[in-house]
């Protein structure tokens, strides 16, 4: 582990980027515990302090995590959600390998919110399917997902059994609705104390929200959604392509990235 003690780069952040290749590499493997703090200070030349700091940035990135009187090892592999592909999180999981299960929170028609009324282009007398699941794979609660579809479009919804199965395969294959694309918005936030419990993770955990509305292929909307990902186990994967043709067409098909 070489540390530059002269470059203008914080040796803690040197430190951490150090292991973090580690962990991308391989050499340090999901499960495996790191060096001691003291082990790390003699291989790196730097304070205990320092390596404390290292390690704590790694664990508030959800790279490490800290086992008490145990030690800090290397966490599990963070979940890929690709955004630019419409999928629910039953369809994702799977695709995955991994199990999905759903908590019901709530589940019952609804007089919808304005903004959630004005999202499914809806009048102020029209109801909504309200339901909101904790969604987990593996028994591990990994995001808090609130969901309203107009009744019109499904009757009955509400009697469904939402706990172990896809509510897009349900919509598609009993209300024959054709979901084809997805409007929505990505950004960092933080754990409030209900979403905490929900998690069983500290308040001010960071977290990342999506939040958007779903079409079918005769562009109707369908589906207004609100959805929390833990960022200690989610990353968010995008393909970029440069199409000089985007810049010229304000209206073309682009993934924005807002800065407030």
């Amino acid at each position: 582990m070489e540390i530059n003690k002269n470059s203008p780069i914080p040796l803690y952040y040197q430190l951490a980027e150090i292991l973090h290749e580690q962990i991308a590499s391989g050499e340090l493997k999901p499960g495996e515990q790191i060096p001691t703090e003291r082990e790390l200070c003699e291989k790196t030349g730097i304070s205990r302090v320092t390596v404390r700091q290292a390690i704590a940035y790694l664990i508030r990135d959800g790279l490490l995590v800290a086992r008490s009187g145990k030690g800090t090892f290397v966490a599990e592999p963070k979940f890929a959600y690709d955004p630019l592909h419409l999928l629910g999180f039953t369809e994702e999981m799977m695709q995955k390998g991994a199990a999905a299960t759903s908590r019901v929170l709530e589940k019952e028609v609804v007089t919808p919110p304005a903004q959630v009324a004005a999202g499914l282009h809806l009048s102020s007398s029209a109801t909504t399917v309200k339901i909101v699941r904790l969604r987990l794979s593996e028994g591990i609660p990994l995001l808090l997902e609130t969901v309203y579809l107009p009744s019109a479009l499904c009757p009955g919804l509400e009697q469904e059994d939402l706990a172990d199965q896809s509510l897009y395969a349900l919509l598609e294959s009993k209300y024959g609705l054709r979901l084809s694309h997805a409007r929505q918005t990505l950004e960092p936030t933080i754990a409030n104390q209900y979403e905490a419990e929900m998690f069983g993770i500290p308040i001010g955990t960071g977290m990342i929200l999506l939040q958007g509305v779903t079409f079918t292929d005769s562009n109707r909307p369908v589906e207004y959604f609100k959805a929390i990902y833990r960022g200690d186990r989610f990353k968010f994967e995008l393909e970029s392509r440069r199409t000089t043709w985007a810049l010229e067409l304000p209206n073309a098909t682009r993934l924005n990235v807002v800065f407030r």
